[in-house]
């Protein structure tokens, strides 16, 4: 409680004294004008005025300090704040007003860089996929790479735009992935009050995408085989791979041979890693004896680094990338494998399709040309939630089935050495050779 006593100047003195001595701040209330106080602390003292407001929340005024506003003028700030307050001002809103301002101009004054590193640091370092995140908004290819040292304030719409118009040139789809990382990264900007608004809101994706409904037919998968042979490794081996197991792209392209289960000489099992899945759900992925053969010649070929723990590495220290790069080749050399042999020109034989386009076609043949049941070839891609909502379905996407799931990718795999691998020896540049499975187990759906 305050000293309740008259205000003067000897008192003051002697309240300032006394807070010296005590090193505690210590207020007197002035009897004349009520809710005036004079606090004084080690090294000064101000005048207070407490009052409550209109919406009955009490707050407290700074009004001067002593001795350069004297009783008699911080008797009439006080008077003149009060009435203020009667007529429904609220005193401290300009003064919190210009504090706000202030710290919003201190935080739009960094470069995007910076605000990035902040960005990463509290969000992006939780997600899976954050790393490639950031890569995506100012890596070496990054969309907003070209302004990682302008203050993020000074970002405009038409920045945003420009930037992703010419990424649509060399990366159409990736233009508008890295778009909607923008969107998310400003959208949090704003929400930390670190911009007033999101310049990349009203920015349109600039590619149409195709959905994702592209199934080969086998004669196609024939000539995607044959051609991929002559990649060279690794990528001859991970197409290869892709068609045998319906995995996703990256989910192989970073396999370790320490993830793999050995028996009898065989790898039978593939465990795939929750940290490495889009779903976030591990698994345990049956390993057909196709899948086995192309393994070993990976490991076996002289170009892959032998120390190295990735199965599909160049470096030896990170799993393979520069997948747009062995999709062109690929591209070329499948449609002239089409012109060989239909005796066509090569361009156009092959409508376009993505590596992605390879889970479709074996959800779609497995259930089409070995009967497979839908939720089998659901669980075998890993999906998180079923075609369907039934609570069968549910039920039966969360087991792993790992029995059914080995049983078709047995007879996927002999489906492949029949139609597919032997087949497309006859066409030229085919070396890979391998005998489906005589003791096929058979399994009851």
């Amino acid at each position: 409680m305050p000293l309740q006593k008259p205000i003067s100047k000897r008192a003051i003195e002697t309240l300032m004294a006394q807070a010296r001595r005590t090193e505690k701040q210590i207020e007197l209330s002035d009897i004349q004008e009520p809710g005036l106080r004079i606090r004084a602390g080690k090294r000064s003292a101000n005048w207070v005025l407490n009052c409550r407001l209109h919406n009955g929340k009490r707050t407290r005024i700074k009004l001067g300090s002593w001795p350069a506003m004297d009783i008699t003028e911080a008797r009439t700030a006080a008077q003149k704040r009060r009435h203020e307050i009667l007529d429904g001002a609220d005193p401290n809103y300009a003064r919190k007003k210009a504090a706000e301002i202030a710290r919003q101009t201190e935080r739009a004054q960094r470069c995007l860089s910076e605000v990035l590193d902040e960005y990463e640091a509290t969000h992006l370092s939780s997600l899976r996929r954050g790393a490639a995140t950031r890569r995506a908004l100012d890596g070496k290819n990054g969309l907003l790479r070209r302004f990682r040292e302008t203050y993020i304030s000074d970002i405009s719409e038409d920045d945003v735009f420009e930037a992703v118009a010419s990424h649509w040139k060399r990366a159409p789809i990736a233009a508008n992935r890295n778009l909607a990382y923008a969107k998310a990264f400003f959208g949090w900007c704003k929400g930390r009050r670190i911009v007033n608004n999101n310049p990349a809101t009203d920015v349109r994706k600039p590619a149409k995408e195709r959905a994702r409904d592209r199934v080969h037919s086998v004669k196609e998968l024939r000539w995607i085989w044959s051609a991929a042979e002559e990649l060279g490794y690794p990528f001859s081996q991970l197409v290869r791979l892709l068609i045998v197991v319906p995995m996703r792209r990256e989910e192989l392209a970073a396999i370790r041979l320490n993830e793999f289960t050995i028996e009898n000489g065989m790898r039978t099992v593939w465990t795939l890693p929750a940290s490495r899945t889009k779903s976030g759900n591990a698994l345990h992925v049956p390993w057909p004896r196709l899948a086995d053969r192309i393994v070993s010649e990976a490991i076996e070929h002289p170009s892959r680094i032998e120390d190295s723990p990735f199965l599909f590495s160049t470096t030896g220290d990170t799993s393979v990338s520069g997948f747009s790069k062995a999709k062109r080749r690929l591209d070329l050399l499948a449609n002239q494998k089409a012109s060989g042999d239909l005796g066509q020109k090569a361009d156009g034989q092959i409508p376009h399709w993505t590596l992605h386009d390879l889970r479709s076609t074996f959800a779609t043949l497995a259930s089409e040309k070995l009967g497979a049941p839908m939720h089998v070839t659901d669980r075998m891609l890993n999906h998180v939630g079923s075609s369907t909502s039934s609570k069968i379905a549910r039920i039966y996407n969360r087991s792993e089935l790992f029995e059914p799931r080995r049983a078709v990718s047995n007879q996927w795999s002999d489906f492949l050495i029949k139609n597919v691998v032997s087949k497309s020896i006859e066409l030229e540049g085919s070396k890979f050779d391998i005998e489906a499975q005589d003791d096929q187990e058979e399994f009851a759906f």
